[in-house]
Order: C-alpha cells, then sequence, then structure tokens
C-alpha cells in the first residue's frame, strides 16, 4: 500500500477539480494512505483544505519553472517517501515533474487534467507525467487529435463522489441570504451551480429567464459561484430587469443544500470536459437540462435521464425550461432513473480504484 501521496495545486480559487482533489485525499486517508496538498498560500484552496482537516503544505507556483516550489516539493517528498504525486494546473504540474526527477526511488507523477484550452504540446503528456487521467472520453479525444500525444499515457477516470456526503449534507441549513431570497418568492426554482465563467452560459440563461417571464412570471434562477465574469452577469441582470428574479448567491460550499429547494438544475455550458453538478443533482433525483456538448452527455442521457439542449441556442433552451416546466413529474421520473446511473458509475471507490491501478502500472514497469 502507499505510504503517501503528494497533491498540487497551483490554482487559488475553489471549483469541480479542488472539491475532487481533496475528495480523492480523503478517500486515501480512509484508506491509510497519508496525503499533503501543497498549494499557494492565503488562497481560497488552501482554506478549504485546512478546514476540512487535509494536511497543508505551501509553495507559491509563480510559474512553470520556479525554482523555489520545486525545492519544496522535492524536500516534502524526501521526507514523506512518497510513491505518487498527483497535480492538476499547469505551474504546478510542472513544478511537481521536475521536483520527481530530484528524488530517488522516483514517485508516480499523474497529472489531472480536466479542461483544455489551447493548444495542445506533447511534451507534459509524454515527458513530464507518467500518466494524465481526464474526466471523460470527450477530453481524451481532444487531446489526442495532437497525434503526437502517446495514447497510452491518456486515460479516462471518471470522477468520484461520495453520494453518501451529499446526501447527509442536503438537509443542511441554507447561507442566511439565500434562505431569506428563496422565502420572499413562491415561483418555480432554475439552481446553476458553476463557476462565474463565460463558457458556464449564465449570460444565455439570463436571456432564456427573460423570455419565460410571461408565461413563468415567478420564475426564479439562483446562481451559485465565483469567478471573472461576476461583473458581465450583474450588468446584464440590470439591463433586463431581472434583480428579483435571480439571485447572486456566491460560493456556497457545500452546495448540495441548495438541490432540494431546486425544480430544475441548469448546466447551460457552451465548453465542458464533463461537469459535476450535473451528476450531484441526478444523485439526489433534481431534474437537469444540460447541453449536449463536450463530455456532459457520458453524464446525462437524453430523454433517458434528463434534457440535453444544443449549446448556446436561446430559443431551444427557451423551449427546453419550459417543457421541464410543464411536466414536473415526467422529469422527477428521469431524474429517477438518473440517480440510479450516476451512483453506479461516479463512485469514490471506483474513482480510487483506477487510480492505484495506474500507480501500480508504473511500479510494475520501473522494476522490470
Amino acid at each position: 500500500m502507499l505510504e503517501h501521496v503528494i497533491f498540487t495545486e497551483s490554482s487559488r480559487n475553489v471549483g469541480g477539480q479542488e472539491l475532487q482533489l481533496m475528495q480523492q485525499m480523503a478517500a486515501m486517508q480512509a484508506r491509510g494512505t497519508g496525503c499533503t496538498l501543497v498549494c499557494p498560500a492565503g488562497g481560497k484552496v488552501d482554506a478549504a483544505a485546512r478546514g476540512r482537516g487535509l494536511a497543508v503544505e505551501n509553495a507559491p507556483f509563480r510559474n512553470s519553472l520556479h525554482l523555489p516550489s520545486i525545492l519544496t516539493l522535492a524536500a516534502l517528498l524526501r521526507r514523506t517517501r512518497a510513491g505518487m504525486v498527483i497535480c492538476h494546473s499547469g505551474h504546478d504540474a510542472n513544478n511537481a515533474a521536475l521536483a520527481a526527477r530530484l528524488v530517488r526511488p522516483r514517485p508516480f507523477v499523474l497529472r489531472s487534467r480536466t479542461y483544455l484550452a489551447g493548444r495542445v504540446k506533447p511534451l507534459p503528456y509524454n515527458v513530464l507525467a507518467d500518466a494524465t487521467m481526464v474526466p471523460s472520453h470527450y477530453l481524451r479525444n481532444a487531446l489526442l487529435e495532437n497525434p503526437a500525444v502517446r495514447a497510452e499515457r491518456i486515460h479516462v477516470v471518471y470522477p468520484g463522489i461520495d453520494f453518501t456526503a451529499i446526501d447527509q449534507r442536503c438537509s443542511e441549513p441554507l447561507p442566511p441570504h439565500v434562505a431569506d431570497w428563496l422565502a420572499a418568492g413562491h415561483g418555480p426554482l432554475l439552481l446553476h451551480v458553476a463557476m462565474l465563467r463565460g463558457e458556464k452560459g449564465h449570460l444565455l440563461m439570463l436571456e432564456v429567464l427573460a423570455r419565460l417571464q410571461q408565461r413563468w412570471p415567478q420564475l426564479r434562477y439562483l446562481i451559485a459561484g465565483e469567478g471573472e465574469a461576476r461583473a458581465a452577469i450583474e450588468a446584464r441582470i440590470a439591463e433586463l430587469g431581472l434583480q428579483r428574479q435571480v439571485l447572486l448567491a456566491g460560493s456556497v460550499l457545500p452546495a448540495s443544500c441548495l438541490f432540494r429547494h431546486a425544480d430544475l438544475l441548469v448546466m447551460p455550458s457552451t465548453y465542458e470536459p464533463l461537469g459535476m453538478s450535473q451528476i450531484e443533482a441526478l444523485a439526489l433525483g433534481v431534474p437537469v437540462v444540460a447541453s449536449a456538448t463536450g463530455g456532459i452527455p457520458e453524464t446525462v442521457s437524453h430523454e433517458h435521464t434528463g434534457l440535453l439542449v444544443a449549446p448556446g441556442d436561446v430559443d431551444a433552451w427557451v423551449a427546453a425550461i419550459d417543457q421541464a416546466l410543464s411536466a414536473p413529474a415526467a422529469m422527477r421520473a428521469l431524474a429517477q432513473q438518473g440517480a440510479q446511473d450516476v451512483r453506479a458509475r461516479f463512485s469514490v471507490e471506483h474513482n480510487l480504484q483506477q487510480i492505484l491501478a495506474l500507480q501500480a502500472d508504473f511500479t510494475r514497469r520501473q522494476a522490470r
């Protein structure tokens, strides 16, 4: 059994990948493996991990070749005798790969790639990381569009979700500002849990909401998340006069307490390698309407476990939301089928077994 695993993350914000990282740490610790997260000091990741009682050490990861960060990681690897490093963002992944090469025996370097932007360069996948795990077949295929990337080093590992924790947390109290806002209205609720970035589709949903006002005048839209697009979203809410119908709730962690109040979980992304909130919603029997893009169709089956809609198509989204709100019993039936599906395919144990199998394969190859 692995004695210790080092996780690295250079992002300061908390999104789906960062939550997944903490989930993996907790799962490994429950099996008796020590884990340490290395991340920049003072960020939301640092605070969230410490708040969960996880072991944290800090490194700035100022760039992809930051000598102080590399030396900090190398010293930690020697001290803990870690057999594996799981890295994520570009800066921390490159620093972790270099630090691992300063240590003997060299630990297995597993990169988690959850997002793809720009040109794919083979070096990180073929040389720096021993293996790269991606959350969907969609993202694996996107990486392999560059024929120079070695296919045998790219592995689909579906994220692991602690459904027991979600079941427990969904009944926790709401943040006061959310509870007050919900109590002030009585209409159906659209819930959108995602970082505030352009590709997450918040601006599209505002257009959809405005178009649906005549037929569904009490319809409300709750947005949970933080990010760079907040100002643009706030401005568009004001332009459309939707201040009473929309709440920008900020980051709500964990978000499980929000799901039980939602009539629909919406995920109108234009780009999504997989997505997490729709899986959690289905697990709790909450109906889902999501974009037919990226890895989302690997989690939601159209008209079997939810509804899939063309990304960016306001007319299609208006029609789909109207259909879903008009047939709540049918949507709940789809969500119940979805609950059985996602709980079988996205368990914490299955995720952990896949990761450990990749590490064991590396160890066998090193012993030859």
